[in-house]
């Protein structure tokens, strides 16, 4: 059975699709057969992952009705050229599905569908990996109700403490209402250029408003990042020895998602031994 685990922010530039793009790469690098869910209409994570522009996707069913049957759910997704990585796609159809489950939503809890549907396909991947949308909307409440855990990267130099409080409420809220279990697992800083004054300052400021939700590992800013989104490459195929890919191994590793038989496999692909 797999662990659904999103990646929110409502601000955008956080290094969240990277961010999404990367943990997916390492876990399935290790061993993990992965699912990377993109529920950005950007696409940014379905183009490095090789998918084109397709906005002839119908999500309605996937969003609005409960499916009777896994392939009917598995017709969405599409492998991949990476090992252990399939690919449910955005598109720009993304924006209207928004419309759609408000629409339907003032009918039935259509809210829980997806989590209904994607438990239809969870005995096929370790873990499923959602990349949300930074706008909040009902298509972000459908990914946090079928999700186990939630993470949050944010940016020294683009921090909302009311867009965290308000995704704090939002998981309260919804687990309250649908008498669910979904965990925020952290928050984590990207795009680090240093250990400068405001990083020390902002470090310690999070520690103090969030404590263990705070994740103490931070992912550095470094060039490798910008160029392997540029050219819509993976960063750990683009450049597995950098820093950021060095500190997202990290991340992974801190957050309890490799066990140790996994973690010696991504060690063999630092060391070219696969």
């Amino acid at each position: 059975m797999s662990q659904v685990i999103s990646l929110i922010n409502e601000k955008g530039g956080v290094g969240k699709s990277t961010s999404s793009i990367t943990i997916s790469q390492i876990l399935a690098i290790s061993g993990y057969k992965v699912l990377t869910i993109d529920l950005d209409p950007q696409m940014n994570t379905s183009k490095v992952f090789g998918a084109t522009e397709n906005n002839d996707i119908n999500y309605e069913p996937l969003f609005c009705e409960k499916l009777s049957e896994k392939e009917s759910v598995m017709n969405y997704i599409s492998e991949t050229n990476h090992k252990n990585i399939s690919l449910l796609s955005a598109s720009r159809e993304l924006n209207q599905l928004i419309y759609k489950i408000y629409d339907v939503s003032k009918e039935k809890n259509v809210e829980l569908y997806f989590k209904y549907n994607l438990n239809l396909i969870k005995d096929e991947f370790d873990y499923i990996i959602i990349d949300n949308s930074p706008f909040k909307s009902y298509l972000t409440s459908c990914a946090i109700i079928a999700s186990d855990k939630i993470i949050t990267p944010v940016n020294v130099d683009n921090f909302s403490y009311d867009g965290l409080m308000s995704l704090f409420e939002t998981i309260e809220d919804l687990n309250k209402k649908y008498s669910l279990s979904i965990e925020f697992a952290g928050l984590y800083m990207t795009r680090v250029t240093g250990r400068t004054t405001i990083y020390k300052q902002m470090f310690e400021d999070y520690e103090r408003m969030f404590g263990d939700n705070f994740i103490p590992v931070s992912i550095r800013n470094c060039i490798a990042v910008s160029e392997a989104n540029t050219i819509f490459e993976p960063l750990l195929s683009y450049d597995k020895k950098s820093t950021a890919a060095k500190d997202y191994i990290e991340l992974v590793n801190y957050l309890g998602l490799m066990d140790n038989k996994h973690f010696r496999e991504i060690a063999k692909f630092l060391k070219g031994e696969h």
